[in-house]
């Protein structure tokens, strides 16, 4: 059985192209109630090689009942048989979300409303990145990251934060991330199996047309492993970022999102410093063949805070969640995810795992 399935999971970097459409319902923390969609589209950079992974351009767009409208994207490229990685990443949205302040004290009691912590923003990313192979798994990166967060509507809190009178309504980031990667995943955007190491460096300059000086370090490490057989995987991941400087409330270290710690209201806790860490079991159902089907289920626990620095990481926020995976494509999976964390939950859509 796991000869037939591995090579049926080869043919994710052969033959023709393919496009997956879906929409449906949804609800994040931030957004309420939407109606999200998309496209995936795959494609070989070079059929004659069966073993180089597939790249990927997904689209996500959604709508919400809170008047939020959004559209991202996550570009995955491999070329020279793996040795040239070349990514994409775009984001542009409109969206009434909520600020708490920084730290972790006054943001845990607050309570959320219109009348307290709301307020609108329009926000904007570009970010292309490559990655040069040097030895086998070892990748050296360079990226350009601009963007710009502008607000349009405060709320009471903002009027009276430090840190948002200090750096006022108009945001813009433009600088250089530095990263030195170990990956020896299966594929990228589905680990069945293999380990995945990487440290950045990112400095925001206003000499390279933003207007914030500030610098970031982070570490992210990942490991896979398959049980018995391919599609049911533990996936762990233990992720920490640390923001020096004169740092600006849009760029500061965030707790919540669609891909670490799921159900927590993205924001709600910021500060410079941060450390999240999950494990997640993830199982694809065989069918009556015994070979894997395209449904399967997820599910994670977690944990992570925030804090000014890493010496004074307390407060841990817990979390775990449940999800459905539909395999679209050849180990592309839609996730819907449903999290949960203290006092805070949350449904997610995307074409690609959470790590």
């Amino acid at each position: 059985m796991e000869a037939r399935q591995i090579k049926k999971d080869s043919l994710i970097s052969a033959g023709k192209p393919f496009l997956s459409v879906f929409a449906g319902p949804g609800y994040t923390p931030e957004a309420g109630l939407l109606i999200g969609g998309g496209l995936l589209y795959t494609f070989t950079t070079d059929p004659k090689q069966p073993d180089l992974q597939r790249s990927s351009i997904p689209l996500l767009g959604m709508i919400s009942s809170r008047g939020n409208i959004g559209l991202s994207s996550t570009i995955n490229t491999f070329w020279l048989g793996d040795r040239l990685r070349v990514k994409l990443i775009t984001k542009v949205s409109n969206v009434n979300d909520d600020y708490f302040g920084i730290g972790y004290e006054t943001n845990s009691s607050l309570s959320r409303g219109k009348e307290t912590t709301a307020y609108n923003r329009v926000y904007f990313q570009f970010q292309p990145r490559v990655d040069f192979r040097i030895l086998p798994h070892l990748y050296l990166g360079l990226s350009y990251l601009y963007s710009s967060f502008n607000v349009k509507e405060t709320n009471p809190i903002m009027n009276e934060d430090p840190n948002y009178l200090a750096f006022g309504p108009k945001i813009k980031e433009s600088g250089l991330v530095y990263s030195l990667t170990y990956d020896s995943r299966d594929v990228v955007v589905n680990a069945y199996k293999g380990f995945y190491a990487a440290i950045s460096y990112y400095n925001s300059s206003k000499h390279l047309g933003g207007n914030q000086d500030f610098d970031v370090m982070d570490m992210d490490l990942r490991y896979y492993k398959t049980i018995n057989r391919p599609g049911n995987t533990l996936a762990f991941r233990w992720y920490g970022r640390r923001a020096y400087g004169e740092v600006p409330y849009s760029a500061m270290t965030l707790i919540g999102d669609t891909s670490i710690l799921r159900g927590y209201l993205n924001g709600q806790y910021r500060d410079k410093a941060g450390v999240a860490m999950v494990g997640e079991w993830r199982y694809m159902f065989l069918d009556k063949t015994g070979n894997k089907s395209k449904h399967g289920i997820s599910t994670w626990l977690g944990a992570g805070t925030v804090a000014n620095d890493l010496g004074e990481l307390e407060h841990w926020l817990p979390n775990l969640g449940l999800g459905y995976r539909l395999e679209l494509q050849p180990r592309m999976n839609l996730r819907v995810d449903f999290g949960l964390g203290k006092k805070s939950s949350g449904l997610y859509f995307n074409f690609s795992e959470a790590f």
